[in-house]
């Protein structure tokens, strides 16, 4: 009889209420878990030594040294959408598949606060609420706008972002994108445009939907920043380190856009001593405004079916690096042969 599977579980205060239930259905059904003490991976070089999957989460950096550390490991699995803390260039070259938290209630939820985020702006909602906290009723002064006939443009148009496209099908919007790996069918209601400048000059409100890579890190900088019109908006629930935040925090308290809403920073938590929180025309929610009961519910068993399927051999539900099948294959069989 064969040794259970191996698979290392890291321990993450933000996401244990799904990696702990993961681990205790892993081992219910015969897996060996491993629970490194360590918080980095740094401290795991036994437990990735006899890893067949890996967990991973936002918190916990993966390169190619802690990949060249595991000989037996099969895949890595994320929980959640984002995969920005593993080295995916290198997993793919390595030929290890990687599965992730893609789940219908986790694209959802954040199509749903965007759309939020977008009509929050808008309309002036915050300056409405300061209106009745600070004076004690409305001025007579109307800041707010209507969605219908503006145009919202996102940069990246995956499957979030059409995702928001679909919700705002009968507000009245244009919609437009910036996305050079978008596919042709993915265009449907929006209007590819070909660069990045024509969508920041052009767009009422631009949404931030793009995976950070070395390519977007600060993709929107002050040059980007000063194109868009004082009277648009910024939205970004992807990742923080796509906008230059010091750039954006000149473009905010200097007027030369109209306000933004923020869910994601390069430093999370966002520092106490951040400039941004002092500014009045920003929204800023804690990396959690598309945080669900529901998406928090899709989480436990996509991460289980993907370790599972990882650990027999077969690809994941959710294969975040699809094109490595062929090179992962071949992977397995020389595991298989030692």
């Amino acid at each position: 009889m064969s040794p259970p599977a191996v698979v290392l579980v890291p321990s993450d205060r933000q996401l244990d209420l799904c990696l702990d239930p993961v681990s205790a259905q892993l081992r219910a059904d015969g897996f060996e878990v491993l629970r490194p003490l360590a918080p980095l991976p740094a401290g795991w070089r036994d437990e990735l030594a006899r890893a067949d999957v890996v967990v991973l989460t936002p918190r916990t950096p993966f390169a190619r040294p802690e990949l060249a550390a595991a000989p037996r490991i099969k895949g890595v699995v994320f929980p959640t959408i984002g995969v920005e803390a593993l080295d995916l260039t290198a997993a793919t070259e390595l030929g290890i598949a990687v599965g992730f938290g893609a789940t219908a209630a986790a694209v959802d939820s954040v199509a749903e606060a965007n759309v939020t985020l977008i009509a929050a702006l808008l309309l002036d909602l915050a300056g409405k609420e300061r209106a009745l906290r600070e004076r004690g009723w409305r001025d007579g002064a109307v800041a707010g706008r209507m969605v219908q006939g503006k145009t919202i443009g996102f940069l990246g148009f995956g499957r979030i972002a059409r995702a928001t496209l679909h919700r705002l099908a009968h507000w009245g919007v244009r919609a437009q994108f910036y996305d050079p790996y978008a596919s042709d069918a993915a265009d449907g209601d929006a209007v590819r445009l070909d660069d990045l400048a024509s969508l920041m000059r052009t767009s009422d409100v631009v949404v931030v939907q793009s995976e950070l890579t070395r390519e977007t890190q600060g993709m929107i900088g002050e040059a980007e920043l000063r194109m868009m019109r004082p009277d648009a908006f910024l939205v970004n629930t992807a990742r923080g380190a796509i906008v230059d935040e010091a750039a954006l925090y000149r473009a905010l308290r200097e007027r030369w856009i109209a306000g933004a809403a923020l869910d994601t920073f390069i430093t999370e938590p966002l520092p106490a001593e951040s400039p941004l929180r002092l500014l009045g025309n920003v929204r800023l929610t804690p990396h959690s405004v598309g945080h669900t009961a529901e998406l928090q519910a899709s989480f436990v068993p996509a991460a289980f079916e993907n370790i599972v399927r990882i650990a027999r051999g077969e690809p994941p539900l959710y294969f975040k690096n699809r094109q490595v099948l062929e090179v992962w294959q071949a992977r397995l069989a020389r595991i298989a042969a030692t």
